[in-house]
């Protein structure tokens, strides 16, 4: 469990499912009964798209863009992570990369530039998304709760531990009689993160000036 940070400004808090263990797919099944927006991104579906034209539509298709094809949608999806207005968000979001690990293909390096590219939309959701009600005042559309994780297999998980330095939490389990709540000890370490840079910034106030 952990914050990770790779030291130029992407970072959060890494949630990952084993996809053998369908906690996920149940805890969406469940949420999909309560009305809650699931947007999930295919990873593999992704790899295996032949033409740029191609990729583009399945990166868009998960947050049903009703604008037409923008001009550099790869990095404008950030952005509209960020906001997503035109989605009913009013019961909850959960942002889903299924088949994760499918980006980790040893010939891409070390790098593994798409993995990063992908995580950086939970950063979004993690950052972003979750306080757009502090930004949006009353809007109906803002999101009382959002939840986000990262489906992989058994089999590549310590490549996908490896990768986010061990700085992750895996989801064993949740409350299926409140599917939408955080999982408990993930809350308790975000608590525990945020309180320790309220404390350096208080400690870094002059007591005179």
């Amino acid at each position: 469990m952990g914050y990770y940070d790779d030291g130029r400004g992407n970072s959060f808090f890494p949630v990952v499912y084993v996809k053998e263990d369908n906690v996920l797919d149940r805890q969406l099944e469940l949420l999909r009964k309560q009305g809650w927006k699931i947007i999930e991104f295919s990873c593999s579906a992704l790899v295996q798209a032949r033409i740029e034209n191609e990729y583009f539509k399945e990166l868009l298709r998960p947050i049903e863009y009703p604008y037409g094809m923008p001009d550099d949608p790869v990095n404008l999806i950030y952005e509209y992570m960020e906001d997503l207005h035109w989605m009913d968000l009013s019961k909850g979001v959960f942002v889903v990369l299924r088949d994760y690990d499918a980006l980790f293909r040893e010939y891409k390096g070390p790098e593994y530039l798409q993995a990063k590219w992908m995580a950086q939309i939970l950063q979004s959701a993690d950052n972003d998304l979750r306080y757009r009600h502090s930004w949006y005042g009353n809007g109906d559309y803002d999101p009382p709760h959002v939840l986000y994780g990262m489906e992989v297999s058994q089999e590549k998980l310590d490549t996908v531990l490896e990768f986010f330095e061990g700085r992750t939490t895996i989801i064993e389990d949740f409350d299926e009689d409140n599917p939408g709540a955080e999982y408990p000890p993930l809350v308790e370490y975000r608590h525990k993160v945020v309180r320790s840079w309220r404390h350096k910034k208080i400690s870094t106030i002059p007591l005179y000036t």
